[in-house]
């Protein structure tokens, strides 16, 4: 689908004055500079230098004459036959006919010339030919010889050219297989029987008998035509390097002289005339046809010369015409060969004398005509493709093959090359097409190699079969020789604009011509035309079709507008958002970039590179692009590395850039395609993609990103038909139905219902229903900014699709948002509320699979629905219970049928669900003989539905209250059981004594005492008392039960032993003193708690001031001193591990420091060592094994150091939680002991504050003094050494950490996402992902010992007395 567009021409107009057709030129490919050596009479000739040739005016330098001046052979010189520049010499070699070899070099050598006479050949040259090194040059002698000589023209052979052997390569016969027994295509086996003379063969009467030579493209042959006078037939024989002769050709009638090797090695080009045709023909390099391709030449053409191209895409075809001369470029795609260019050089003295391409540059043409003019051409692929983006858009693509141009409209069909949907005839070869505007851009302009346009116009779109575009007719566009346009855009209805070269101003102008149709015939005129100069030669004229941007491109990059207004002269302008590309690209288009309105988008220009490089404005996209596209949502783009990638357009130009979403496990921004793939267009408003493929077929492809895009337009405009075949047909989740627009589709499920009006569409929309966002999880929006939504939902767990109850396959399911948890339920009763008024026998199964698929499944509500259907039409119920048990378990709806206690319908059931009825009917039988409450209570507790027994088996029978009793028990149904029988007293307390029996077994004594309290049992409600320490609860029950003094005494002493093991000492001073009435043991447990103050009131409070000197006091001394000893003991721990914590954190900074001295430090013994050793395997950088080895080793080890993960980590939790001294976790504990010690000091100030108050009541100063000046200093040291011992955290622990938690994330990941493809990865793939597991595991498991944080906060509360 490729065409050649001419993006620059340079002619200059006369550099000499050639006598003759001998015209031979070189190129330097370093400078440009081209050097032409021509004949200027019988025995003379002239050097020419060309140079400048991008500036207006070339410079033209007379180099050298021959022969030169005081020669004495001045007429034995002859003709110029050939010239090359050779590179490493900085020389130019010529040789004439004659015989003589001169060099001119551009510096002057040692003998301070510049021209060198290199010697002689005495029987003439008639032609030379240098290897592609420049280290060989072969010559054909004037006696047929070949002769092979070195760079400094050593000679190395002579070999005769005709010659009776065929060469050491000569085809052998080994008997395997004979003629008439191969296949011979279309000729039948008549061509097995005929029998060539090749006697009879001779050579073309075009032959001008002379002798041509090629070289392979990597230097290795050659091969040499020349006319075999003994058999009178021309021959083309193939050499080594070294001149030896390897094979000839077969033999060939009326083989002509033109001749080139293809340089990438396959084929050698030659011509043969026929009667009726003219052919350019291929042979191999053993000799034999390897095919052909016809010329579309009249008989009396000639074929001059043969060029391929330096990448061997195209093949240049020198042709003489009896009204002048052309040069035709060719080139082959799925075995077809397409004429792409063709350059006409009719004038009359302006014949091609000789051309050749580029040696570097693989499409740029240079060519020298007779009349002493040198032509500069330069090409580029490009593919002519209406890109407007509008939706009736035929996404039509032409393909240039002569004066035929194939037309293939992409959307209808897709019809591979080499045919074509349309070829269309034009009076000339096309060079260059331009859609319009009109009819959605399906029109075009067609330049033609004659300067002339035709107009073609698509205007009936809807007819089938697609009528063929219809000519309206052409304009001719140059109005002089001189002007030459080579590409147009057909940029408004009566608008066309050309790029045109003017060789008598050596620069590039615009010619912008008004048109007018005829209203009857639509033939084309021109109105008026206007030439605008342009400043510097431009190689591309770009048109938006749909935004109608206008833009020019020189070679540099640099930008232009061309500015057309009604009633103004075409200016030329500055592009206003950028002004150059950073490099000159060859490709390029404009677009609109942005979300929200048009206004509010930015013009954005996309151009391709001559290096893979994409550009968005002035900023770098990719460096690996090969081709790209523009769809109304996305550029598209090729890459290197086999993959399209999807880049939206609804986005922020500061944000259009490539993401790596390679975590996310549905990318619809990237998609692999095949290797070589390009991309011919992207049909606008479509799913479909075309690329070819490097053999030249097409493959349509729908790229996720393209099938959501096109969803997502259509639920926009409630197109919900359109939306559902595009998912069904491409496998799109269809929950994104609902989840695009969750609000939309519930104001329009009626539109939804009456576009996907079909059952089964219906059903499978419901079956895939699940309580999940696939927009979120699966079909992230792209773009939209920073903020984007797709950004925020990277964070989101990936999910795949559930079980088949849930419409898919099992995989991850993650926590269901509570916005989420009722999706289906409410799809469901909305689609069923629209499809009841409609035809029920029509939406049976509809219905019903909008009960089956609730969450959880009404499968009663379908059921009565089968009920009530069954009684009208028993042959449609029967069906639609067929169709219920395909969606749900059968098990399950016979149970539900059975709870349902309709026998009719469980056998109905039973019947379509292929149960075997020895294992139902004894069980249905059995229940038919029971009472019917007995009956349900079965059915009930067969089902499991336990409550539902309890309440059938309540309405038994006062018989059956033994048996719910026990069955309450037994299924543990006390609340049920008191909800039954709550109106009923007696057994209401008979459930409440059993569920106070129940709890206090398990544990819950309050409950219990609850329980039992409210059946009336106080002993055991106060056991249960007891046991709970409810000692007011115990004690109020006790005195109900009329309890002694002695009685309660005892009882109020269980309780205080009770609260005194759970140190609620207050409230167990309490009971002692008010119950018990036993002060003593009172204060004794207040003392236990020091409650100091609470025990002095105490002793007053009972008139015991005698426990004062035998009890408080001496409790008081040991409280004091228990309390010192304990603010001594952290007082120490604190000294300790705060001066150990310095000293570790000095010897790390030491060691820090002498580990980056030894880094800084140079190795005087590495000074003479080889990096490279002779044993260095070279393979890990070449083989494309090494990866897939070293990353399967990377996985096993991955996998066998798994087995030992969580050993180490436990063993590695103990090693921190010991912090032996100068291990590595030895920091890390001692600032987790300090913290734990620091919260400990604190929580220590209330048990002070109460001791010092204490101590100061009691006149016990001194103690107290000592007590708070001690406490103090711990305060004081610790809150002098916080921020010594908890620092800041460094920027490199904060990033390590980051480091591992971001490792953690995506091992979490990579692990989910490889066990949802598991089943599609390849086991390298599969090696690929372990090795990247174990990459993060180790990264997330890296010891980083935690020996930052924050300080702990401490209480405000004030502890100190100040009357001390």
């Amino acid at each position: 689908m490729k065409n050649l567009t001419l993006l620059s021409q340079i002619r200059l107009a006369r550099f000499g004055k050639p006598a003759g057709k001998d015209i031979h030129h070189s190129v330097d490919p370093e400078t440009g500079n081209v050097y032409v050596a021509y004949s200027t009479g019988p025995s003379e000739g002239v050097l020419v230098r060309i140079s400048d040739l991008q500036s207006p005016f070339p410079e033209i330098t007379e180099l050298a004459t021959f022969p030169p001046e005081n020669d004495v052979h001045a007429e034995q010189w002859g003709q110029v036959v050939g010239v090359k520049f050779l590179v490493d010499t900085q020389a130019v070699c010529i040789i004439f006919s004659h015989g003589d070899v001169a060099l001119f070099h551009n510096e002057p050598t040692e003998s301070g010339e510049t021209l060198e006479i290199v010697g002689s050949v005495d029987s003439g040259i008639s032609c030379m030919a240098w290897s592609p090194d420049d280290e060989l040059v072969i010559m054909v002698t004037g006696v047929d010889s070949i002769l092979a000589m070195t760079k400094d023209f050593d000679v190395i052979s002579e070999t005769p050219i005709n010659v009776e052997e065929t060469g050491e390569d000569v085809s052998v016969n080994v008997g395997w297989g004979k003629k008439e027994t191969q296949f011979h295509g279309t000729e039948g086996k008549q061509a097995a029987q005929r029998k060539v003379d090749t006697s009879t063969f001779t050579h073309s009467p075009d032959d001008d008998g002379r002798h041509r030579l090629s070289w392979r493209g990597d230097g290795t042959y050659f091969c040499c035509t020349s006319q075999d006078k003994r058999q009178d037939r021309r021959a083309i024989r193939i050499y080594n390097r070294e001149a030896i002769l390897q094979s000839t050709s077969e033999a060939v009638n009326m083989l002509e002289h033109g001749l080139s090797w293809r340089p990438s090695g396959n084929l050698i080009a030659s011509s043969q005339r026929l009667p009726h045709r003219h052919d350019i023909v291929f042979f191999e390099k053993n000799g034999l046809r390897h095919g052909e391709f016809t010329l579309r030449e009249p008989n009396d053409t000639i074929v001059k010369e043969l060029a391929w191209n330096c990448d061997s895409t195209v093949l240049a075809v020198w042709l003489q015409r009896s009204n002048g001369s052309c040069i035709q470029l060719w080139t082959m795609n799925n075995y077809k060969w397409y004429l792409k260019q063709e350059l006409s050089y009719n004038d009359e003295g302006s014949f091609v004398a000789d051309f050749q391409w580029d040696i570097e540059a693989a499409l740029v043409l240079h060519v020298i005509t007779e009349s002493g003019s040198y032509q500069r051409n330069q090409y580029c692929w490009d593919t002519y493709v209406n890109e407007m983006l509008s939706p009736e858009n035929l996404g039509t693509v032409a393909v240039i093959d002569g004066a035929n141009l194939m037309i293939t409209p992409f959307r209808i069909m897709n019809v591979p090359p080499p045919m074509a949907a349309f070829t269309m005839s034009v009076p000339y070869a096309a060079q260059h097409v331009s859609f319009s505007t009109l009819h959605h851009g399906d029109d075009m302009a067609v330049l033609l190699a004659d300067q002339r346009v035709a107009f073609f116009e698509m205007a009936d779109k809807t007819t089938r079969p697609l009528p063929e575009p219809k000519l309206l007719g052409l304009i001719q566009l140059a109005e002089v020789p001189s002007v030459l346009v080579r590409q147009i855009a057909w940029v408004r209805s009566d608008t066309l604009i050309g790029l045109q070269y003017d060789s008598d101003i050596s620069g590039d102008s615009i010619v912008v011509i008004k048109l007018a149709f005829d209203e009857e015939s639509k033939a084309p005129s021109i109105v008026s035309r206007t030439d605008v100069p342009l400043e510097g030669h431009y190689q591309r004229l770009y048109f938006n079709q749909t935004h109608g941007d206008v833009l020019l491109q020189q070679a540099d990059g640099k930008l232009a507008t061309v500015e057309l207004k009604d009633d103004e002269e075409p200016k030329i302008g500055k592009w206003m958002h950028v002004e150059r590309f950073p490099e000159g690209c060859l490709w390029m288009s404009t677009t609109r970039i942005g979300a929200g309105h048009a206004a509010y988008k930015e013009q954005a220009v996309i151009g391709l590179a001559r290096n893979n490089r994409l550009y968005v404005n002035d900023r770098l996209i990719s460096s690996e692009t090969t081709s790209f596209c523009l769809h109304n949502h996305f550029l598209i783009f090729t890459t290197a590395t086999h993959s399209a990638r999807f880049l939206p357009l609804e986005t922020s130009i500061s944000d259009f850039k490539i993401v790596d979403n390679s975590m996310l496990p549905y990318d619809e921004s990237i998609r692999r395609v095949e290797r070589g793939s390009r991309i011919v267009l992207a049909v606008p408003y479509s799913v479909n993609l075309v690329l070819q493929m490097p053999r030249g077929n097409l493959e349509t492809v729908a790229p996720r990103a393209m099938v959501l895009s096109v969803t997502r337009d259509a639920l926009d405009k409630c197109d919900f038909r359109t939306a559902f075949v595009t998912c069904r047909k491409h496998r799109i989740d269809l929950n994104i139905l609902y989840d695009h627009d969750p609000k939309a589709f519930m104001e329009n499920v009626a539109e939804f219902v009456k576009q996907v009006k079909e059952v089964d569409h219906l059903n499978l929309f419901l079956s895939f229903l699940r309580n999940e966002d696939v927009t979120k999880t699966m079909y992230p929006l792209s773009g939209s900014g920073s903020g984007s939504k797709q950004q925020q939902q990277q964070q989101q767990p990936p999910s795949r699709n559930h079980a088949r109850s849930s419409g898919g396959k099992g995989g991850y399911k993650g926590p269901i948002a509570p916005e989420l948890a009722d999706k289906v339920n409410r799809i469901c009763d909305a689609v069923r509320k629209e499809l009841e008024p409609l035809d029920r026998n029509t939406y049976i199964n509809s219905v019903l699979t909008t009960y089956v698929r609730k969450s959880p499944p009404d499968l009663e509500s379908a059921l009565l629905l089968l009920v009530e259907l069954r009684d009208k039409d028993q042959a449609l119920a029967e069906e639609a219970l067929k169709f219920t048990i395909f969606l749900a378990d059968v098990d399950r709806l016979f149970d539900v049928a059975l709870g349902m206690y309709d026998f009719a319908l469980v056998l109905m059931v039973a019947q379509w669900s292929q149960k075997d009825p020895r294992e139902y009917l004894p069980f249905l039988n059995e229940l038919r003989t029971l009472e019917k409450y007995y009956q349900r209570f079965k059915i009930d507790d067969h089902l499991k539905k336990y409550q539902r027994a309890l309440q059938n088996l309540s309405q038994a029978g006062e018989k059956y209250f033994d048996d719910c009793i026990a069955y309450i028990k037994q299924h543990n149904l006390f609340k049920a059981g008191l909800e039954v029988f709550g109106s009923n007293p007696t057994k209401h307390k008979a459930v409440l004594q059993i569920y106070g029996d129940s709890l206090s077994i398990n544990g819950d004594h309050a409950q219990a005492g609850v329980a039992y309290t409210m059946a009336g049992d106080k002993e055991k409600a106060l056991e249960s008392y007891k046991e709970a320490v409810l000692w007011r609860e115990a004690v109020t029950v006790a005195q109900q039960l009329k309890y002694d003094a002695s009685s309660m005494a005892y009882l109020a002493t269980e309780l205080a032993e009770k609260l005194k093991l759970a140190k609620r000492y207050t409230e167990a001073g309490t009971v002692l003193a008010e119950y018990a009435k036993d002060s003593e043991e009172a204060i004794s447990a207040l003392l236990e708690g020091c409650l100091w103050n609470e025990a002095i009131r105490i002793a007053y409070l009972y008139n015991r001031q005698d426990l004062l000197a035998t009890h408080i006091t001496p409790g008081i001394a040991d409280g004091h001193h228990d309390l010192m000893e304990t603010i001594r003991e952290m007082q120490e721990q604190f000294d300790k591990q705060t001066k150990r914590l310095k000293e570790v954190r000095d010897l790390r900074i030491e060691k820090e420091l002498a580990e980056a001295a030894e880094d800084m430090a140079p190795d005087d013994g590495l000074d003479n060592v080889d990096l490279m050793s002779d044993t260095t395997s070279m393979a890990s950088g070449f083989s494309r094994y090494t990866a897939a080895n070293s990353v399967l080793s990377k996985s096993s080890q991955s996998s066998r150091s798994s087995q030992y993960t969580a050993r180490l980590k436990k063993r590695q939790d103990k090693k921190r939680a010991r912090g032996k001294k100068g291990s590595v976790y030895e920091e890390e504990y001692l600032i987790n002991s300090l913290r734990k010690l620091i919260l400990r000091v604190d929580g220590t100030k209330s048990d002070v504050r109460a001791m010092l108050d204490c101590l100061a009541t009691s006149m016990l100063l001194e103690r107290a003094k000592v007590l708070q000046k001690e406490f103090k200093k711990l305060l004081e040291d610790v809150d002098d050494r916080m921020h010594i011992i908890f620092i800041p955290p460094t920027e490199e622990y904060l990033a390590k950490k980051k480091a591992a938690e971001d490792a953690k994330n995506e091992r979490k990941k990579l692990i989910k996402q490889n066990q949802a493809n598991a089943h599609l990865m390849s086991r390298h793939e599969e090696a690929v992902a372990q090795a990247q597991i174990a990459q993060l595991e180790e990264i997330a498991e890296q010891e980083i010992p935690d020996i930052y944080g924050e300080p702990p906060v401490m209480s405000k509360d004030v502890w100190n007395v100040d009357l001390i």
